[in-house]
């Protein structure tokens, strides 16, 4: 019903309207001409006032003749409680019994990041420890609950119960300082330098503890300026997985349905598995059985423009060039080559990028998962590639 209709629009609109049969009044009962709510409001207040003062006077009537009763006290409880004990009763959780002391579903970010650091640290990566419950940490948790054999909550417990400390004090090194430096987004300018550097300190701890930087700072609200920072200076950073963890994998799985890569024991019980990125176009994907050809720690990167066709900037450089080695080298700190040609499993300059379709082809892993990765396995090692056929590119 439009508000500014007439008493005449309103009865050919609405012929069964009226306040004998509609327990809302009606616009028109008032006026032709057109009647705004704020107006409407006025003259019903006073209609209803003058309905109370009839009933006031009436009421009085009968009050003198008429008891009334005493009115019955509220009790107000004293008892402090907490929110969650405020949630609707249908939601509450049972009491427990005095002095046991449950282990809660993660409720915040330091829960979260908890929860996080305990899956990297054993060896199921959730990309960087920032303390949120997205897709990475969701399917590393289902695939930990896997390889223990207990249920997501199960498994959520498990590793809230560790006793291993998710937040530990680290000394800064004059060997962390030594590592920022610079690593150009263009090719041209990245040829010329010895070395892709990570180009803040941030940059490095975020690399070498596993942690996005916004979470490092929350963990450090201290620090207002790190580029200031001095070796010898103590801080806190999430306690992560050790850069010499390894179990032998007989086998590895890349899931390109969920962006995961698989290490399986021999006996066919998943040991490790690891967030990645995977071709854009799907049709790219080598999909099927491949084995782990070579090892290249640490590697340049030779950059072709014909591989970068959709670039003006690479058809413009138009020759090869040699990316000198580093953490932000475009394809990491290692490369694992496929049997497939032109394949290979390797780290990445960008870790918060991990988890989507993204690459040419080959399969991005973050620096600290794909070196974990490669001790994990040997040349030999098969590598199966599945892709759901209901995932069309």
């Amino acid at each position: 019903m439009d508000v500014h209709d007439t008493q005449d629009n309103l009865q050919k609109k609405l012929p069964l309207l009226h306040p004998a049969n509609h327990v809302y009044p009606c616009l028109y009962l008032f006026s032709n001409r057109r009647i705004y709510l704020p107006q409407y409001a006025i003259l019903k207040g006073l209609k209803l006032c003058l309905k109370s003062s009839f009933l006031v006077l009436l009421c009085g009537c009968v009050s003198a003749a008429v008891p009334v009763p005493a009115p019955t006290p509220i009790k107000v409880s004293t008892t402090l409680v907490t929110r969650a004990e405020q949630r609707c009763p249908v939601h509450a959780e049972p009491r427990r019994a005095a002095g046991t002391i449950p282990v809660r579903e993660p409720t915040n970010i330091l829960q979260m990041a908890t929860l996080q650091t305990a899956l990297d640290r054993n060896g199921f990566g959730v990309g960087l420890i920032d303390g949120r419950e997205g897709s990475k940490t969701v399917l590393a948790l289902k695939d930990y609950a896997s390889s223990r054999n207990l249920t997501v909550s199960q498994a959520r417990k498990e590793l809230l119960a560790d006793t291993e400390p998710a937040i530990a004090n680290h000394i800064l090194t004059a060997e962390e300082l030594a590592l920022v430096g610079s690593a150009p987004a263009d090719y041209l300018d990245a040829a010329t330098l010895p070395a892709m550097a990570c180009e803040s300190l941030e940059e490095v701890l975020a690399e070498e503890f596993h942690v996005s930087p916004t979470f490092l700072k929350r963990l450090n609200p201290a620090i207002t300026n790190w580029e200031a920072l001095a070796a010898g200076i103590p801080f806190k950073i999430p306690n992560s997985r050790a850069s010499g963890w390894s179990i032998p994998a007989a086998r590895l799985e890349v899931d390109c349905d969920h962006y995961r890569v698989r290490a399986f024991d021999t006996n066919d019980g998943i040991i490790a598995s690891f967030p990645c990125s995977i071709a854009k176009q799907l049709h790219k994907v080598p999909v099927g059985d491949l084995t782990i050809v070579s090892f290249a720690p640490n590697p340049n990167y030779t950059f072709d423009p014909a591989n970068f066709p959709e670039s003006p900037r690479a058809q413009e450089i138009g020759k090869k060039l040699i990316i000198p080695p580093g953490l932000n080298n475009p394809v990491g700190v290692y490369w694992l080559t496929l049997s497939a040609a032109g394949f290979g499993m390797h780290g990445t300059p960008h870790p918060e990028t991990i988890g989507r379709r993204e690459s040419h082809g080959c399969f991005r892993l973050t620096n600290w998962d794909i070196t974990t990765l490669a001790s994990m396995v040997e040349e030999g090692t098969p590598v199966t590639v599945k892709l759901s056929e209901a995932v069309t590119p």
